[in-house]
């Protein structure tokens, strides 16, 4: 036996509550977990024990939607209406990426969300195969990656809001060319799953879509899209296929409305399309934060649970939500919740907890192997120390006050331990996997060479932000 926590409160997602056994030790062999149970049972010889005494153990967190590549333009886009925000605000800065600056920001990406004990990470990104290759594997994180299919033409979006974007469609089929590659390269991989990944209905032809809906459906395969997500979207749409239609009535009349389907964002969508998105099976990836910051709408995440639909969270890109420290992610889904509904008892810790993990992986679709501490599943785990500022004290008696203070009060600092595949990649609080310090250094000096580079075009955006920096806010 290779690892073994002794003595933790372990938070297993086993069952359907939050499975919490007191006094437990979760072990992990050859990459599997092997024992989870009472410490008094555990009778094995492991090369390393953990001290899990005040502690909670449990399964490795899952951000089911990340753009970690553009982590370096943290901070560059936030504060504006939402109609600007994709092409006048983020667009001159994102532009100016060159690949190894979106290489840089998804290290840091991929740090922070560990720091936070994320194990497993929905990567959304062009050429995401390089992600794969020089972020996420060499930093032992699982990622179910998929690649950004986009057929718009490079100067496609520079008419008006209500003007359909052009397409190159050469464009859009070679990327889905690198998407069949990517299952090719990984399909056995242990830690890289993949999916296909049309960006969005105004992104995509309706030919392109067909072709990836058939291949999908003959290779079992599922679509990670972003749906319905926001004004301008809606222009898009009734601008390219007429008054009256909707992303979700186009993808319906498409087949694409189907258990295959995770459908990031949806706050666009009617209550009664979103029931039929549940209905027929389709996963929701809830961005809370990113949301908030982009359109000043909390994602309808408790509605869409509500409907019988399962759904994760995700940190989507640090330009929107600030960054990908998913503790914070879940504090700020609960809150934004309960305000939307106007019901603190909405999106309680429990309920949280388990999006966190389990319904995370289920919206991935990776749940026979993560999102719960039980024998035989991977052993992706991390050990939280409560004895912390923002999280103490914990009681047991006569409730367990360690998930309400886990998910209202937790922030980095309180990662001790991260296992991935059964490997330690964080020891203590340090990453083992990945050089910090260079990490961090990097992405100084990259931000400030790309902001540098955009400048000019940022300036000829003029956007809202511009204002702001030019009345002397920033």
């Amino acid at each position: 036996m290779d690892v073994a926590i002794t003595e933790t409160l372990a938070v297993t997602m086993a069952d359907d509550r939050l499975g919490i056994l007191e006094d437990a030790t979760v072990a992990a062999e050859d990459g599997e977990i092997a024992f989870v149970g009472p410490s008094s049972a555990f009778d094995g010889d492991p090369d390393r024990t953990i001290d899990g005494s005040g502690r909670v153990t449990m399964p490795g967190l899952v951000n089911v939607h990340a753009h970690t590549d553009l982590t370096l333009l943290r901070g560059g886009a936030q504060d504006v209406p939402e109609i600007e925000w994709m092409n006048r605000a983020l667009g001159p800065l994102s532009e100016a990426l060159h690949p190894a600056d979106r290489i840089a920001g998804a290290r840091l990406g991929v740090l922070e969300a560990l720091r936070s004990g994320v194990t497993t990470i929905g990567e959304y990104a062009g050429d995401v195969s390089r992600l794969v290759e020089e972020v996420y594997d060499p930093m032992g994180v699982r990622v179910v990656a998929a690649e950004t299919i986009n057929a718009v033409a490079d100067d496609g979006t520079d008419g008006g809001p209500d003007d359909p974007y052009t397409f190159d469609p050469d464009r859009g089929w070679a990327a889905l060319e690198r998407n069949e590659s990517l299952f090719d390269e990984y399909g056995d991989h242990d830690r890289v799953s993949c999916l296909y990944g049309p960006q969005a209905l105004d992104m995509v032809p309706p030919e392109l879509l067909e072709a990836i809906r058939d291949r999908a459906s003959e290779h079992d395969r599922g679509i990670h899209m972003h749906v319905a997500q926001g004004d301008r979207e809606r222009r898009q749409i009734e601008a390219r296929y007429g008054d009256g239609e909707t992303t979700v009535s186009v993808l319906e009349d498409l087949g694409l409305v189907c258990e295959r389907l995770l459908a990031a964002h949806l706050h666009g969508a009617t209550a009664s399309e979103r029931e039929r998105l549940a209905d027929a099976g389709v996963r929701m990836a809830a961005n809370p934060s990113s949301i908030a910051a982009i359109d000043g709408v909390t994602p309808p995440i408790v509605e869409y649970r509500d409907h019988g639909g399962i759904a994760g969270l995700g940190t989507d890109q640090a330009p929107g939500s600030g960054g990908h420290d998913f503790l914070r992610e879940l504090r700020t889904a609960a809150l934004l919740a309960k305000t939307d509904r106007t019901d603190p008892t909405a999106f309680p810790a429990w309920t949280a907890l388990r999006v966190a993990t389990i319904d995370g992986a289920r919206a991935l679709g990776v749940a026979d192997r993560v999102g719960s501490l039980e024998e035989g599943k991977r052993a992706d785990v991390v050990v939280y120390d409560l004895d912390h500022p923002s999280t103490a004290p914990t009681v047991t008696d006569p409730l367990r006050t360690a998930v309400p203070n886990l998910v209202y009060g937790a922030n980095t600092g309180l990662v001790e331990h991260v296992l991935v595949d059964g490997e330690v990649v964080v020891d203590g609080g340090e990453i083992r996997t990945a050089d910090e310090s260079a990490i961090l250094e990097a992405a100084n000096d990259r931000a400030a060479t790309i902001f540098d580079r955009a400048a000019d075009e940022w300036w000829a955006a003029d956007s809202t932000l511009v204002d702001r920096v030019a009345d002397g806010w920033l």
